[in-house]
């Protein structure tokens, strides 16, 4: 959990360019799993950052909260947390994610400002409350004049005209996260038109959204307002609240710091729970093309929204999400890269596990250990390819093995694979050229040793052990040398030990000799 709320999104010196920033950075880019995002937004100084400090369960710090008339939420600010509804179902993010907006309407941000905000904070929700006083009604609708603006300020695909059309508005539609309307200090009686049968929030919001009669452009404007919220948001209900201090003690005052939540209003401590209930309940994962999103993933789709904003284009879906392919993939090669040079690695620190083939020796030196023969390197070599392989596609998302949009990244892969091969290969032939090497110094040092001893014995016959002598130390070097040199070593280990052979031979044909000299001397007498 990051520790307290970071800036997500905030303004730069300059007052002109968006930033993101770079605690998030840190906290997103660490952040596996999936991811919900809650966020809340409205008009500033309507309680947004106490309604998420109650999501959030915390009493104390938290997001600030302040009385004055300037706003206290500056862009969008993120809180997360491992999200406790995991444990008991598979489809709830791993994580949960709030984020809190700068309020709409503040003295201090311009139209285009607050377009801004609620544009990006739309686009990387996965549910959206929005946060409003007491009533839905023209003054309401107004303020989220907004929400009708978003067809004309987002596109699925860059080829979109972006017109604010019926058709762009279903297409954004699939993209948008499930929305509440949260209805604060609410004293409405909630009946039907005939004024008895009892309505519920959600059915009060939809009575809300229907076109109203009227030529005027204030009633067109609203009508607009309507129709995009219900275009938009496929998935809407209304939450309505009690005024948080009606049947306690608590004086006005209270409402500038309110108190612990088990302090203020029964009505009110139910209504927050249930709101607080119903978001750890349904919150899912982001996604983009049902695919839900990872931290890092969430972070790509934030910086490549913030720079078409920056850049004075439309955020455009399609060109964010592949923006967020294209980092992923990197990622992926990144990882898979590592993920096979780690593995070869402890092959060559002889680290590797019972279950892998190694040549069979008696020797137990360290350079002994880390040298694979040629076999068994191709064996590990096609297993760690294919490990790297298979964490690729895992960590690439929107591709596929036969797909042409893995295609530059597996090349990406396999080249850099096929360079670490390499320079392994060449590893092991140095080690396999310095192992040898020593096995044929040693076996050499054992035949000069096996003269020197043969020597100090009278009447020693070479013959009796020669052969096998030669025949031990052959199968001593087949058994202890490994790899590329083995070769070039058994033909060294040869012709340092003929001069040994020749010696013994003429040793023994000299001994013959005088053998046969010391015979016929015999027979003559």
């Amino acid at each position: 959990m990051v520790a307290r709320p970071v800036p997500l999104v905030s303004v730069d010196a300059s007052g002109k360019r968006l930033v993101i920033g770079e605690e998030a950075k840190a906290y997103l880019g660490k952040l596996t799993g999936t991811v919900g995002v809650c966020t809340v937004a409205g008009v500033y100084r309507t309680g947004k950052s106490y309604l998420l400090n109650q999501l959030a369960s915390a009493e104390n710090g938290g997001f600030g909260v302040g009385s004055s008339v300037q706003a206290c939420t500056k862009g969008i600010w993120l809180w997360g947390a491992p999200n406790p509804k995991k444990s008991r179902s598979p489809d709830a993010p791993d994580h949960l994610l709030l984020l809190d907006t700068e309020g709409l309407q503040s003295i201090s941000a311009t139209e285009g400002h607050d377009a801004k905000i609620f544009c990006l904070a739309i686009l990387l929700s996965s549910f959206f409350i929005y946060n409003a006083d007491k009533a839905i009604n023209a003054a309401a609708l107004d303020q989220l004049s907004l929400v009708a603006q978003l067809t004309q300020r987002i596109r699925v695909h860059s080829g979109d005209a972006g017109s604010g059309s019926a058709a762009d508005a279903s297409a954004l539609a699939a993209f948008f996260p499930r929305f509440v309307w949260l209805l604060r200090d609410f004293q409405l009686e909630l009946t039907a038109a005939d004024g008895t049968t009892p309505m519920s929030p959600t059915e009060y919001l939809e009575e809300c959204l229907r076109p109203q009669p009227g030529g005027s452009a204030a009633v067109a404007e609203q009508n607009a307002t309507r129709n995009a919220l219900r275009t938009l948001f496929s998935e809407r209900e209304c939450v309505a609240l009690p005024h948080p201090t009606i049947g306690t003690s608590l004086p006005p005052s209270a409402l500038k710091n309110l108190p612990a939540l088990n302090k203020l209003a029964p009505g009110f401590q139910d209504g927050m729970n249930g709101l607080k209930g119903m978001v750890t309940q349904n919150v899912r994962p982001k996604t983009l093309h049902g695919t839900p999103l990872s931290g890092t993933m969430l972070l790509a789709l934030a910086e490549a929204y913030v720079g078409a904003i920056n850049d004075g284009a439309l955020p455009t879906i399609s060109s964010a999400w592949q923006n967020v392919l294209t980092l992923e993939a990197t990622r992926a090669v990144q990882e898979a890269t590592q993920l096979y040079i780690t593995g070869a690695a402890k092959l060559l620190q002889g680290g590797t596990d019972a279950s892998t083939p190694r040549r069979k020796s008696n020797a137990t030196s360290q350079l002994d250990a880390s040298v694979l023969d040629e076999s068994a390197w191709l064996t590990e070599h096609a297993r760690l390819r294919e490990e790297a392989v298979s964490h690729f596609h895992t960590v690439a998302v929107g591709t596929s093995t036969n797909s042409g949009e893995s295609a530059p990244f597996l090349e990406k892969l396999h080249v850099a694979i096929e360079a670490e091969r390499a320079r392994i290969v060449e590893l092991l032939a140095a080690r396999s050229t310095t192992l040898c090497e020593r096995v044929v110094a040693s076996l050499c040092e054992k035949a000069r040793a096996y003269v020197n001893e043969a020597a100090s014995k009278p009447g020693f016959s070479h013959a009796d052990g020669l052969t096998k002598l030669l025949s031990d130390l052959m199968a001593e070097y087949e058994a202890r040398s490994v790899g590329a040199a083995k070769a070039e070593g058994r033909a060294s280990l040869m012709q340092r030990l003929l001069p040994l052979a020749r010696d013994v031979i003429s040793e023994i044909e000299t001994s013959a000799a005088a053998v046969q000299r010391d015979a016929t001397t015999a027979a003559g007498r």
